[in-house]
């Protein structure tokens, strides 16, 4: 039989030379999944980068995600299928997003008297809704989380989210709300600590069950062996009892306004990530149809977003590629966020997150969906990274893709409109 000190037991390397399922068990991230969403497509003169799949330089629009690039996988060639034999731009392609799944043409409950049709709800789940009810029970506080920004009212077009066919999930689309909700009725530190250590408890638990397993075989001198090893287990589970949280608690956000609030959501959506709240979170930037945001300090000061994407003048589209710049950096902070937030599993945040953003549209003034802007953003175990794919099929690669990376490898299709099989080729690691 192996043997070891006592001081040595109360290592965990000690324990993984005798036990190496036990090192892999106590050192194994749990991967999340963060969806983020931006309105009205993009300019795409402006958005594709040109070079190479592995040798490409980034683009006007995508220059702010420069220092993440080597963790960027960018789609190109992606399409959103609506699945019904009339298509109301915007409309129809949100709930498609995240579900695969047409939207409820048979309903009456929403009217648009300028295309003289009426519909319903989207009839599929969200891909991260089915994503966190496969997970663990009772594993986080929270399922899944939902934030975001101006997110309007309830109608298909302002709702990425679904837990069901017809029912939608709101975003808290207010940071101080998001703030108190997650942060105020719970102690984060607390439950950071009580999770990884109930996790590191598991481990222990079944070291010393597998130690009892093995007494009967033993002589007298190795049970006693055997005993001292369990007594330094156990005492490592009360080392660990009084171990420091590894969550960092957020600040309450300030200098909320709509130049900021997306930030101050980031900063809100990487500290649940990083305290163990959920796996899973979306973030929906505006809404799909009707965003007539301002911009002033873009100089969009007269025209919202979505009437400005439908002029396809050369002075509109520079005003809409500043939009989509501002988006890329918004998303650039969020993985600096996402980067700067310890994992209580060793790491950052971002090592062992899959983020997806992701619109309902390829290109405004035409409302094209037949090429619809995706980037897949990562840690090195998680995404191969510094990639510019040219890709072909619709959004189903992608769903399946995050299937994929949170585990349920055995996912081929998802949605019902999905035609194709498996998730996208070199995207993810292994």
């Amino acid at each position: 039989m192996t043997s070891f000190t006592r001081r040595a037991a109360l290592k965990f390397g000690a324990l993984g030379a005798l036990f190496p399922w036990t090192r892999a068990l106590a050192a194994t991230p749990k991967r999340k999944l963060l969806l983020y969403f931006t309105p009205h497509g993009t300019i795409w003169p402006k958005w594709r980068p040109t070079g190479t799949e592995t040798s490409f330089t980034l683009s006007p629009i995508l220059t702010p995600l420069a220092n993440h690039k080597s963790k960027l996988s960018l789609l190109d060639g992606l399409s959103l299928p609506y699945g019904t034999s009339y298509y109301i731009p915007h409309t129809y392609t949100m709930p498609t997003l995240w579900t695969g799944s047409p939207i409820d043409t048979a309903a009456n409950q929403f009217c648009r008297t300028d295309h003289m049709q009426c519909f319903g709800w989207g009839t599929g789940t969200s891909v991260d809704q089915t994503i966190a009810a496969q997970l663990p029970a009772n594993e986080t506080t929270w399922s899944s989380i939902e934030l975001g920004y101006n997110c309007g009212g309830q109608h298909p077009a302002t709702r990425m989210i679904y837990s069901g066919p017809r029912v939608t999930k709101g975003p808290i689309d207010d940071p101080a709300r998001a703030f108190s909700t997650l942060f105020t009725t719970v102690d984060p530190n607390a439950a950071a600590a009580a999770a990884k250590l109930n996790r590191r408890r598991s481990v222990l638990d079944t070291v010393v069950a597998d130690l009892g397993s093995r007494k009967g075989k033993m002589s007298a001198a190795d049970k006693s062996r055997l005993d001292a090893h369990a007594t330094a287990v156990r005492e490592l589970e009360v080392r660990l009892a009084a171990e420091a949280p590894m969550c960092t608690y957020p600040g309450a956000p300030t200098g909320v306004n709509s130049q900021t609030a997306m930030d101050r959501q980031a900063d809100i959506a990487a500290a649940a990530l990083g305290c163990g709240l959920t796996r899973v979170l979306s973030m929906q930037m505006f809404i799909a149809d009707n965003d007539n945001s301002l911009y002033p300090w873009l100089g969009v000061n007269a025209m919202g977003h979505h009437a400005l994407s439908h002029d396809s003048s050369q002075a509109s589209q520079d005003l809409q590629a500043a939009i989509y710049t501002w988006y890329s950096a918004r998303f650039a902070y969020l993985l600096d966020r996402l980067a700067a937030t310890p994992d209580p599993a060793g790491g950052s945040v971002l090592d062992n997150t899959l983020v997806v953003w992701g619109s309902e549209l390829g290109t405004g003034w035409t409302h094209d969906i037949g090429n619809v802007p995706f980037v897949i953003a990562g840690g090195p175990t998680v995404v191969q990274g510094g990639r510019y794919k040219k890709v072909t099929g619709t959004n189903h690669r992608v769903l399946v893709t995050a299937t994929h990376a949170m585990g349920f490898t055995s996912t081929m299709k998802y949605g019902a409109l999905d035609n194709g099989t498996g998730p996208l080729s070199g995207v993810l690691v292994g």
